[in-house]
């Protein structure tokens, strides 16, 4: 099983389908195209000021695979005759957004430094051949980072998509045209993560990719449409909470990030990543939580020199 971000960038344009919501009380709201524009604006804002931050993640996987003899006689998903074999993996990167040379979008980058405790002995060499070979092109250097990214995933889903600024390039004015978003109902979270305080009024929106072409890929190329939500505050286009679901005829994957702001660099960071995916092929599931800390900036440019750890 294996999904991936494309980077593909060419997309016939989509009209967005909006909506508008009366408020309660008569009191009129904004229209959808207003606080979409808002957080478009906002969302390349944030991806230009995170550029230049770096933050520790601390990222727990667990994973639950069935025996191979459940496997080999295709049980339903959590219909299991044998013992399940659970594996866990805890690893310490610093995570930060890169745009590599002559591209127009940002990727997240994980930067893994410990593996259950253990140093990643290869770091130095993998960080030099990311960022300064120069003969490398520039779908190879993406190609690169991306699959760094997810290098240490565990399960028998094959996922790049983890990152906790992924949903946030759907927002972005290089992809927004491939979504259709409308004002939606339900507030609640569908992962266990700390929901923003009432006091900020916050709009849910929701999203589906409907482009001839799709970011995430599966196997064989296949097509993978994405949807999920944001809670965005309306007067200023924040994105509180974003939630990236993918549905298809083998998996399910739900990934749900937090963001809050920071006082010492004055604007949105990520501060948690709870994820959950299911092979309904093998019935295995893995789910993940990631938590940010040791937010900083950092001055050196990653196009002439690799990141180093403060």
């Amino acid at each position: 099983m294996r999904f991936s971000a494309t980077g593909l960038l060419s997309a016939s344009l989509v009209a967005l389908a909006l909506t508008q919501t009366p408020a309660a009380g008569g009191t009129q709201e904004p229209p959808l195209a207003t606080v979409l524009t808002q957080a478009t604006d906002y969302v390349d804002r944030l991806h230009r000021e995170l550029t230049g931050v770096v933050m520790e993640e601390r990222y727990e996987q667990r994973a639950r695979e069935p025996s191979s003899n459940d496997r080999q006689m295709g049980r339903l998903p959590g219909v299991h005759l044998g013992p399940v074999r659970e594996r866990r993996v805890t690893l310490l990167s610093d995570y930060l957004l890169v745009q590599p040379q002559g591209s127009e979008s940002h990727y997240g980058f994980r930067d893994v430094f410990a593996v259950n405790g253990r140093a990643v002995r290869d770091r130095e060499e993998r960080l030099t051949e990311l960022f300064l070979n120069r003969s490398a092109s520039v779908d190879r250097r993406i190609e690169g980072i991306v699959a760094d990214s997810a290098r240490y995933n565990i399960g028998d889903i094959d996922r790049n998509i983890n990152t906790p600024t992924m949903a946030l390039l759907f927002l972005s004015s290089a992809y927004k045209h491939r979504f259709e978003f409308r004002r939606g109902a339900d507030t609640r979270t569908s992962l266990r993560i700390d929901e923003p305080a009432r006091g900020f009024g916050l709009w849910v929106v929701d999203y589906e990719e409907t482009g001839p072409t799709a970011v995430i890929r599966g196997r064989d190329d296949q097509r993978l449409p994405v949807r999920g939500r944001y809670w965005i505050e309306p007067a200023t286009g924040r994105v509180f909470l974003s939630e990236l679901v993918l549905d298809a005829d083998s998996l399910e994957a739900l990934v749900t990030v937090r963001y809050e702001a920071s006082d010492t660099l004055g604007h949105f960071v990520p501060v948690e990543m709870r994820e959950r995916y299911r092979n309904l092929l093998s019935g295995s599931t893995v789910e993940g939580t990631a938590t940010y800390t040791r937010i900083r900036r950092f001055s050196v440019l990653v196009e002439e020199s690799a990141p180093v750890r403060n």
